[in-house]
């Protein structure tokens, strides 16, 4: 019997940005290139968005609005580079919600 060749397949990482007045803390700064889940999760008294866009151009992925309390992810494909991440309420990020995800290769 010949054994076929083992493939590991490497999970996605993983990032929570914690939603507060007025702040976004990340779980970790920094992740590997490929798939990530990034969770945002309302640990504020207010209504929150987020939005992520790679420095330097590219699209914005957006997340929808979320309820204290609420919680939401997206599995997105990261490349090398450094993410601006933000809540896109009105005077929000003005306000101090906002941070940066550094993606390595």
């Amino acid at each position: 019997m010949i054994a076929a060749p083992v493939h590991h397949v490497r999970p996605p990482a993983r990032v929570q940005v914690v939603a507060s007045e007025f702040r976004l803390t990340l779980s970790r700064g920094a992740v590997r290139a490929g798939t990530a889940i990034v969770e945002l999760v309302n640990m504020g008294e207010d209504t929150h968005d987020l939005k992520v866009r790679r420095a330097g151009g590219g699209p914005t992925t957006s997340w929808r609005i979320v309820r204290p309390g609420e919680h939401v992810d997206r599995r997105l494909t990261l490349r090398p580079g450094r993410y601006v991440l933000w809540c896109s309420l009105p005077g929000h990020r003005a306000l101090g919600m906002q941070a940066v995800l550094v993606v390595r290769r």
